[in-house]
């Protein structure tokens, strides 16, 4: 005769491969789920990247504009208590000439040509406004590049959070070592924020986009840059509208208007004579 039968060993083991069949297959469920979800992760950020107008692609190379400020609307404060000096501030402004040039990888640079002071105190204000123009088109351009010039996503390869939060994606995660980004876009994967946490200062942009048949184009933004003091606060609303140039979309005026350090500014620039490729 055979050995005898250990029911409760039996009965043991029953129960043993019992919970390793469900813990197995408990496993298997949740790597599938796991794989879903990068695979998910990875399609979205793809389909997003694919969603923007992105000078990039297009193959831009190079693009250049004159720049034209209104004048007459910078001095409209003056012109209502002293409109003799406005005239006067306007027809020699007016005789600055501002060349932009952009080549994608770097910073816009700005060239002007340079108007006789009349004395010390004028000498100081062109200074400044060569100062204020050459910051705004620099700092202008940084942003609009961020957005325009190739998608503002991580690479779906990359290191990033993506998270499903019901009617909106939270996409997570890191420029170099010291900058964190944290983008909000709702699921037609139009960015609705996009937040830059540095040491040296915090931003946060509300990017407005319109349809064109290459993807979405930034057409305006709001913006807060907070620094290390009140004094370097920022606060902005630019609208931008376009151009085609070499069959490129480029701007083709710009509205600015906010505050640095609580002092308040309106500024309209042209973009003229503007050549592409």
């Amino acid at each position: 005769m055979g050995e005898p039968v250990n029911f409760n060993r039996a009965r043991g083991s029953s129960s043993l491969l019992v919970r390793f069949s469900v813990g197995l297959a408990g496993f298997i469920v949740f790597s599938a789920a796991m794989f879903a979800q990068t695979v998910d992760k990875k399609a979205i950020l793809k389909q997003a990247r694919q969603s923007y107008y992105s000078l990039k692609s297009e193959g831009l190379a190079e693009f250049g504009c004159t720049l034209e400020p209104n004048w007459d609307a910078l001095l409209a404060d003056l012109k209502k208590t002293d409109p003799t000096a406005a005239a006067a501030a306007v027809r020699k402004l007016n005789q600055l000439h501002f060349q932009m040039t952009f080549v994608p990888g770097s910073d816009a640079k700005l060239t002007h040509n340079e108007l006789s002071a009349e004395n010390a105190t004028m000498a100081d204000g062109l200074k400044q406004v060569y100062s204020g123009m050459e910051q705004m088109t620099v700092g202008f351009f940084q942003t609009w590049t961020a957005f325009v010039l190739s998608p503002s996503f991580p690479e779906p390869e990359s290191d990033y959070q993506l998270e499903d939060l019901g009617t909106t994606y939270r996409l997570t995660y890191k420029e170099g070592a010291a900058t964190d980004v944290v983008t909000t876009m709702g699921k037609d994967l139009v960015i609705s924020s996009l937040k830059v946490n540095t040491k040296e200062f915090q931003s946060t942009i509300w990017p407005q986009f319109t349809r064109t048949p290459k993807g979405f184009l930034l057409s305006g933004y709001q913006a807060t840059y907070a620094g290390a003091t009140p004094a370097e606060t920022t606060e902005l609303h630019i609208v931008i509208d376009y151009q085609l140039a070499g069959g490129f979309q480029v701007p083709k005026k710009m509205n600015l208007k906010g505050s640095y350090g609580g002092s308040p500014f309106d500024v309209e620039v042209a973009f003229t004579n503007c050549q592409a490729h």
